[in-house]
């Protein structure tokens, strides 16, 4: 019966219909429950589905009644922000990051929500995840950066928008970060700016916006944002290239 209602759930995130994930927590799914097989999810959440398809009511709904936000596709190493940014679903990236989810979370090649709208040209959501404090310094296993990616070919030729540029250029210029509380938005340096003690992931402003947003969200994925690559060689081959090239460097 269990088994039934778990894949009753997947369906009904892939479809979008709130009525069919209702029914099959109801019934008993598992809220976090994966499905190996999927071509493009991989084995992937009911949250990651729906914010995959760009469904936000289902990932709202998901959300509220308590699913994972770094729970990731085993078949892309993503969390559900990643792939919602890369898909340009911009409702969905507000929705998850106001929930808590980390802006600069990454995947298995330390890629960021950032980067891959980069990559996959989304301006609206390049233009509002900076907005909500997204660093575009990071750099992944390959010491790529945001600016970098601009400049992939991944979508069949389409060049990088001047707009596109325009941002990640200026925000690199600015030099400056923001308080990860969403409700805040404080631009500081990073020096007047403080870490989470835990995870070094998210900075704030004073201690009544880190508060505010462990109450919100973070307090469930403070401490599960880190990809570890355990068990991935492909990955792990990866990671140690890039350390052996930056060893040539020194």
């Amino acid at each position: 019966m269990a088994e039934i209602a778990n894949e009753a759930l997947l369906q009904a995130a892939d479809k979008g219909c709130l009525q069919g994930v209702m029914v099959a927590l109801q019934a008993g799914a598992d809220i976090d429950y994966t499905q190996g097989g999927k071509e493009i999810t991989g084995n992937a959440t009911a949250l990651f589905i729906a914010c995959f398809m760009g469904h936000v009511d289902v990932a709202r709904l998901l959300i509220r009644k308590g699913a994972s936000l770094t729970k990731r596709s085993i078949g892309t190493s993503a969390p559900p922000l990643l792939i919602a940014a890369s898909r340009g679903h911009i409702k969905v990236v507000d929705l998850l990051v106001h929930h808590g989810a980390t802006l600069d979370i990454r995947d298995g090649f330390q890629r960021t929500p950032l980067m891959m709208a980069c990559a996959f040209k989304r301006v609206d959501v390049v233009r509002r995840l900076i907005e909500l404090g997204a660093r575009v310094d990071l750099t992944d296993v390959n010491c790529l950066a945001a600016q970098e990616y601009c400049e992939m070919d991944v979508v069949g030729g389409v060049c990088a928008p001047r707009e596109l540029m325009e941002l990640i250029q200026e925000a690199l210029q600015t030099g400056l970060l923001k308080c990860c509380n969403p409700t805040c938005g404080k631009r500081g340096h990073r020096s007047t700016l403080k870490l989470c003690a835990q995870c070094k992931l998210t900075r704030y402003c004073s201690r009544d916006c880190q508060r505010q947003h462990w109450s919100v969200g973070h307090k469930k994925c403070c401490g599960y944002d880190a990809y570890s690559d355990y068990g991935n060689p492909l990955q792990k081959f990866a990671k140690l290239k890039t350390q052996m090239l930056q060893h040539m460097k020194i």
